[in-house]
Order: structure tokens, then C-alpha cells, then sequence
């Protein structure tokens, strides 16, 4: 059986998610998680007065049934006013399975039945998202390639992790890593040059230096789509 769920995710400017939830859950969202990020976009300035300069960005998460996906986009597009330059971005990804929401766990997916799975397939590979995790300080690196290959910015999130070849000790206690999660949304057609600018720029396959994978993205918002397709044509 395969279930119509949605994990929508939207990256808005600091400050703005409470009007972006609030206007989700008015078109059938039931709640949505935060984290707090920063974003380096085409259209906004790397530094101020010769110093960098820190874009606070929001991202919220938001699991949904896949038949309010196009009620919720437009109300999210709407308050987080993503359409103007600099304000964030948002997409959706289908889920396989959801935990933990007990009245979407049963609703199934019909769309293989009203249309082909080759034209599904087409669908979902328009877009992809790249997921780099990196040692902390390392994003800056990733953000540049991303961008040197075509990539329009990303979203850095901090966080913490250990690997095999991480194992860090003081005084008896475990030390986890902080590592920079970067997301970088771009179009499937240069999804792979984007993606190994980045593996060159941090040396991924050396041990320690951190992994990117790549998730097909079904719908996007927010975003001028013309002007990504188009791009290095």
C-alpha cells in the first residue's frame, strides 16, 4: 500500500513562521517543528561594512496528507511571502511512511491509478534536494561550490554527530562533533555537477569530512522556476 503523505518543508525569513503556521494549519495542517538555520541567497549580501553578514532563516516542517499539499503550499507561499527575493523558499517530498500521526497513517495514495508511473517518476525528478553534512566551518566551502555550479544558496543547520572515525574523549566523556547541515535545492538537471563541486571542494571521501545524499523534491514554491530550468543552457 502506498500512503499519500507529504513532508513539507519551508525555509522562511527569521521572525515569520509564526504567521506561516498559523496560516498552514487554516488550510489542514495539525502543528509543524522549527529549527533555526541561516541562508546565503543570490539576492542577499554576503557581508556588511566588510563583515559577513548572518541571513536568520527559519525552517519549518510540516507533515501533511498529500490532498491539502496544494491548499497548504499556497497559504504557506502566501504569509511567508516567498515569492519576493531574499524572504525563502519551500518544497515538499513524499513519505514512504509516517509515525507518530495516527489519523494520516491509513490514508492511501490513489495517484498511480489516475496517472502512469512514468509520468509520476517525471514529476518528482524536476527538482532535488542536496543534503551536505559537513565539520562545523565547513558550510561556507559547500555554499560556494553549490553556487560556482549553478546552485542558487542553501540553508546551513547546526548540528552534532559522531562517526567512526570521530571517536573524541576529555576526561573520560564522549565529544560529539558539531557539524553544518546544508541544503541546497536545484534542478535534477544539474543536480550531479552541483554535487561533486561540493564532494571536490570538501574532499567527501576523505574519512571525518562529512556525506551528501540527494532526495527527489515533489512540488516547489516560493522559487522563480523558469530562471533555475533555464540556467546553464
Amino acid at each position: 500500500m502506498i500512503l499519500n503523505h507529504r513532508l513539507m518543508i519551508a525555509i522562511v525569513k527569521r521572525g515569520h513562521s509564526r504567521d506561516v503556521i498559523a496560516a498552514a494549519k487554516k488550510a489542514g495542517v495539525d502543528g509543524a517543528t522549527i529549527v533555526y538555520g541561516e541562508g546565503i541567497g543570490r539576492n542577499e549580501k554576503p557581508t556588511f561594512l566588510g563583515l559577513p553578514a548572518t541571513h536568520e532563516k527559519d525552517v519549518i516542517f510540516f507533515a501533511l496528507d498529500g490532498d491539502n499539499e496544494k491548499a497548504v503550499a499556497e497559504a504557506v507561499n502566501e504569509a511567508g511571502k516567498l515569492g519576493k527575493p531574499g524572504y525563502g523558499l519551500g518544497f515538499t517530498v513524499h513519505l514512504s511512511k509516517l509515525l507518530g500521526v495516527p489519523h494520516l497513517s491509513q490514508r492511501q495514495d490513489d495517484r498511480k491509478r489516475k496517472r502512469g508511473a512514468s509520468e509520476l517518476e517525471s514529476e518528482l525528478k524536476d527538482f532535488q534536494l542536496i543534503v551536505t553534512i559537513v565539520n562545523s566551518g565547513d558550510s561556507s566551502k559547500v555554499v560556494k561550490a553549490a553556487s560556482k555550479a549553478g546552485a542558487e544558496g542553501g540553508t546551513i543547520i547546526n548540528g552534532r554527530g559522531t562517526g567512526v572515525n570521530e571517536q573524541q574523549k576529555f576526561m573520560n566523556f564522549t565529544i560529539d562533533p558539531e557539524k553544518d547541515v546544508v541544503l541546497t535545492l536545484v534542478p535534477s538537471s544539474y543536480a550531479e555537477q552541483v554535487v561533486e563541486s561540493i564532494e571536490q571542494a570538501v574532499d567527501l571521501n576523505a574519512p571525518g569530512k562529512g556525506i551528501a545524499f540527494l532526495i527527489d523534491v515533489e512540488k516547489v514554491f516560493g522559487v522563480n522556476h523558469s530562471s533555475l530550468r533555464n540556467k546553464n543552457q
